[in-house]
């Protein structure tokens, strides 16, 4: 252990020195005496009062004073609070000090944004700085190496040796934030960094432990080819050296209000590159002369758009030559969502501010009166809204304008822009896009004779700024590939005899009979695959699958047999769109899915019944169906009112597709009753942002950007052992569907596709799952690995490096896993066919998933435990073949049996016992229960459980357990009462409060709750609480340690019961 000890101190010594050098005007200094939590508050003290020395008149402050400080920076407990810090006002981040000479206020200037990478900024380097334990009784840590601006900790780095992964350093993170230690002096932390000599990955600091995701550690890449860094000093050159480290813990940082989902986001290098590249094109444009068009950014659908045209916007709204920025989006529809998403990542967008940069219009006057307004900012409109205010009042516009264009593939049909342009003759425009509009001959393969010249993005917007293709994304793991199925309700026979005979003849009613027999032969014989374009229109669009009742029930009812595989187990929601061809209205098919699902639900068990939607647009056509669509709508909202308690009707139905998003995405809460599947036609299609939508029923034609844009629905990465791809069902003309997706995939996949210089790839590999019989084929491997490593399934290896190896192998297991049993292969109902193809039994996979891996974890975590340079690794949560139906009458028998021999004194049976429920609590998905029976089985082996007449019977042991845990959590909210001198308090208030209370939520305040239990406990706390250093805290400190003592104390409450 010494020995690597010394070869990553080595590597650290390196770092420092290289850090050192790499900048161009400026670069860190490395402070070698700082190494302790004190020197650090020293050395910011002192940058603090030389940046300030006009303020304060050459008087230094004085402990008092610096301490009003230091409590400012200490009361930021979470990065996103940090980050609002850091950012200030007007891109200012200050502080206020009250003097103790004449208790005047000044405002020191902690960073300003202006001067990064000069003026008076300081960049320093410290490490090996040793933290105390913040929570009692955890162990003294030593950080690596922290970068310091202005003297406050912005980035970590955690350096491991070569022959480990950078996941042993987000390990090590994790457990830090864990303890608490990334608060005093360490609050205003926003990067971490995991870095070996050839692995290099970063990412922003979570919240807490339990949202840290190393999903969301990125690895920089290099700016052409895309491609990740993997040389330390090539990242550290461009990552690490000045400005860049800077810019990249704030102008590339996202701080996300959403409400009670505040964190901080940094952006992906692709992001950066493509921000700088539209920066460095509005500091170069002379909006007077030169060319509007300032190019486009072709980033596909998923990896984080409205991150990076925020950014842009924001950083354009700041330019000297930029008079305003207009972000225009496609559709009414999605102008909500991009304000509300807009208005959470405006850092100066707060309760009490009048609404920050980014400005909503309601109307076209509101839209016209903010144009006019002085001032910079950045307003959000549609194209439609803008075009009606330049179309009906002539308006024009003389100010320098930046556009800023989202979903802009929209933007090159129609006369919308080239008006707004004209109207605005010194605007600049950015397209951002996942599916540019190409030319006819690079989208169809050959130019078709007499085709009308299409406009495509790059005569809208220019050449592409930065490309960033699908191929990309899900390679880098920043999206998910597809599992596509490719499935039809018609059987061969029926449409050779009875469909297609009835639909020619239907057409071409002076066709004989022969003459139709024959026009089918010739279809079946081209296998469908080379019917020409008119062939095509013939059958896809009045197609006869439309309005067909028998293909709805057949569709639905595959929907219901594979719900539980595609679905997780109903972890993920759904979309079903449909569309009828012909010219013809599609709400009615829409309508029949819908009655569709509600007749089966009632045939089936409650439990099995799935939750469903339909949203549509109202019909204001005034055509034949008209009234049927809008009475179809009507019923739908009346029956979601009905099982969501909600009160929607013809006149808010905004705001119920409002709820249906939220619903759908699972936005509303962990305690929020939400949907399985919502029926669409084209809504959600395009622009809809859900990580928890992971399947797509398609029952209509898709082709091309319409396409790719709705299959990337379901990609968002979310969590990859749980949701390892975005899944995708057919249910029209399979092997055309499949052709149609392999050329769109083909054509967004290809760099070249642009006209850029790239190689072209003819076939989409990469981006489409693997078929079942290849996953089964990988995980038989993984299993003839895992049989020799641990003896037939007998142990766990002896070895430390075989057992690192078994839980590498392990890890893949449950990763291929989870990807078979989400498909329609796997057999849900005898899974144990699978044993066979991957030559293992029912009883290996026990012993895999319930002793060898509770040994594992074990094993593992206790060599890190003990030493200094290594935390635990992530313990194995195992993906069973035959999920395991946990007997908790069993459970209950085994701890009955548990006490029993305890209370006798039969040690050595009781440990017996003691694995075999280790390997259930394994086995056991609802993690509470899990807590409280190792809780519990604790307190049993302590003698700390009173009462039960021995010997126990499984129910007793089962009243014991839920009985202890009753009296435990109640026993824990006494002592925390007593701590803080709240016995004087209603505890039944305190207790509701807290079991209300949802993990990590900001709810405790909703009503004034936690305000009053603070306001009646500093009455008397100073007499009343337990605790000596709370009875001795002045009234101002106690609120505020109170306040964030509950907070933790209600979260830690919620995890544990």
């Amino acid at each position: 252990m010494k020995s690597n000890n010394t070869e990553e101190l080595a590597f650290e010594d390196e770092l420092i020195e290289y850090l050192q050098h790499v900048g161009a005007s400026r670069q860190w200094k490395y402070e070698e005496e700082i190494k302790t939590t004190n020197q650090l508050w020293a050395n910011f003290r002192k940058i603090l009062e030389q940046n300030n020395q006009d303020k304060l008149d050459g008087k230094p402050l004085s402990d008092t004073e610096f301490s009003q400080v230091k409590k400012q920076i200490e009361s930021l407990d979470n990065p996103y609070k940090a980050g609002i810090f850091l950012y200030g006002v007007g891109g200012k981040s200050q502080v206020s000090v009250e003097r103790d000479e004449d208790g005047k206020s000044v405002i020191l200037t902690v960073f300003d944004q202006d001067q990064i990478g000069g003026g008076n900024t300081v960049y320093q380097m410290v490490n090996q700085i040793q933290r105390d334990p913040v929570i009692s009784g955890k162990k003294p840590r030593r950080f690596d190496v922290t970068l310091l601006i202005n003297g406050l900790p912005i980035i970590q780095i955690e350096e491991k040796r070569d022959s480990i992964s950078t996941d042993k350093a987000f390990n090590q993170m994790k457990q830090y934030l864990s303890e608490r230690q990334y608060s005093g002096i360490y609050s205003t932390l926003q990067i971490i960094v995991g870095m070996t000599r050839n692995e290099i990955r970063y990412m922003a600091l979570p919240n807490d432990a339990d949202h840290f995701n190393t999903d969301f550690a990125f690895e920089w890449q290099d700016e052409k080819t895309n491609r990740p860094i993997h040389d330390w000093q090539v990242f550290s050159s461009k990552v690490l050296s000045i400005p860049m480290a800077h810019q990249l813990a704030t102008n590339y940082m996202i701080l996300d209000g959403t409400p009670y989902h505040q964190m901080i986001k940094v952006m992906r290098p692709y992001q950066v590159y493509a921000t700088r590249r539209v920066m460095d094109k509005i500091k170069a444009h002379d909006f007077e002369v030169n060319d509007q068009r300032l190019g486009y950014i072709w980033h596909t659908t998923g990896s984080g758009k409205t991150i990076s045209s925020f950014k842009a916007a924001w950083l354009a709204s700041r330019q000297p030559n930029v008079d305003k920025v207009v972000f225009l989006v496609d559709r009414i529809a999605l102008t909500n969502q991009t304000v509300a998403e807009y208005k959470a990542y405006d850092p100066e967008n707060d309760s009490e501010s009048s609404g920050g940069v980014v400005k909503e219009t309601a109307n076209v006057s509101d839209l016209s009166r903010k144009l006019k307004k002085k001032g910079n900012s950045v307003i959000v409109t549609s194209t439609q809204k803008m075009a009606t205010l330049v179309r009906r009042r002539e308006y024009t516009d003389q100010q320098h304008v930046v556009f800023i264009v989202d979903e802009a593939h929209r933007s090159t049909s129609g006369d919308m822009i080239k008006d707004i342009k004209k109207a605005f003759p010194h605007s600049a425009w950015v397209g951002y896009t996942g599916t540019p509009v190409f030319d006819d001959e690079i989208t169809n393969g050959t130019k078709r004779k007499n085709a009308a010249k299409i406009t495509t993005t790059r005569d809208i917007f220019g050449d592409p700024l930065h490309i960033y293709t699908i191929r990309e994304a899900i390679a880098d793991r920043n999206v998910l590939g597809f599992k596509v199925d490719f499935q039809t309700t018609l059987p061969k026979d029926s449409l050779e005899n009875e469909y297609l005979p009835k639909y020619f003849k239907k057409i071409n009613p002076t066709w004989t009979d022969e003459h139709i027999k024959e026009r089918i032969r010739n279809l079946i014989k081209e296998r469908i695959r080379n019917l020409t374009p008119s062939d095509m229109d013939d059958l896809i669009q009045p197609s006869v699958y439309d309005n067909n009742q028998e293909h709805v029930r057949l569709v639905v009812t595959d929907i219901f047999k594979y719900w539980s595989n595609r679905s997780n187990k109903g972890l993920y929601s759904a979309i079903l769109t449909t569309h009828v061809g012909g010219g013809k209205a599609s709400t009615p098919m829409a309508m029949m899915y819908y009655d569709e699902f509600q007749r089966q639900n009632k045939l089936r068990p409650v439990d099995q019944r799935l939750k469903v939607a339909i949203t549509f647009s109202q019909d204001t056509s005034n055509g034949e169906n008209q009234y049927e669509n809008n009475q179809g709508l009507s019923r739908a909202i009346k029956n979601y009112n009905a099982e969501f308690g909600t009160g929607f009707d013809d006149t808010t139905v905004k705001e119920y597709t409002e709820d249906v998003v939220n619903r759908l995405a699972r936005n509303l809460g962990d305690d929020a009753i939400n949907l399985d599947l919502v029926i669409v036609v084209d809504q959600l299609l395009t622009g809809f942002n859900a990580p928890m939508l992971n399947t797509l029923y398609v029952d209509r034609t898709l082709k091309g950007a319409n396409l790719i844009q709705a299959y990337s629905r379901t990609n968002r990465v979310q969590d990859m052992e749980k949701k390892p791809f975005g899944r995708i069902v057919n249910y029209r003309w399979p092997q055309h569907a499949e052709d149609l997706m392999n050329k769109a995939l083909t054509l967004y996949a290809n760099r070249q596709s642009a006209a850029v210089q790239g190689e072209f790839i003819d076939r989409p590999d990469g981006i489409v799952e693997k078929p079942y019989v290849e996953l089964v084929d990988e995980l038989a491997e993984v299993v003839k690995q895992i049989k020799n490593l641990t003896d037939n399934f007998d142990d766990v290896p002896k070895s430390e490096n075989a057992q690192v190896e078994l839980w590498h192998s392990m890890h893949r297991y449950n990763h291929l896993m989870v990807k078979i049993k989400q498909d329609d292969n796997y057999d849900e109902k005898h899974p144990e066919k699978l044993f066979g193809q991957v030559d293992m039994n029912a009883q290996d996979e026990t012993a895999l998933t319930g002793r060898i891996a509770t040994k594992l974890n074990k094993l593992i975590n206790q060599q890190r435990s003990e030493s200094d340079d290594e935390m635990s690794m992530p313990t194995l949560r195992m993906e069973h073949v035959n999920d395991v139906q946990v007997n908790y009458d069993y459970i209950e028998e085994l701890l009955a049996q548990l006490a029993n021999q305890l209370h006798d004194g039969d040690e050595a049976g009781a440990q017996k016992t003691h694995e075999q429920l280790q390997s259930y609590t394994n086995l056991i998905e609802d993690e509470k229960y899990a807590a409280q029976l190792v809780a519990f089985i604790k307190a049993l082996f302590d003698r700390a459980v009173q009462g039960g007449i021995y010997p126990l019977q499984g129910k007793d042991a089962g009243k014991l357990l839920r009985s202890y845990a009753k009296g435990s959590e109640s026993n824990d909210i006494e002592q925390f009462m007593q701590k803080w001198g709240l016995m004087n308090l209603n505890k039944e208030k305190i207790t509701h409060l807290i079991q209300q209370h949802t993990l990590e939520h900001d709810d405790l305040d909703m009503q004034g709750e936690l305000a009053n239990i603070i306001k009646e406990a500093q009455k008397s706390y100073q007499t009343t609480a337990h605790d000596q250093e709370v009875r001795n805290l002045k009234r101002v400190k106690y609120r505020t340690h109170l306040r964030q003592a509950f907070n933790d104390f209600a979260d830690s409450m919620k995890r544990k019961y």
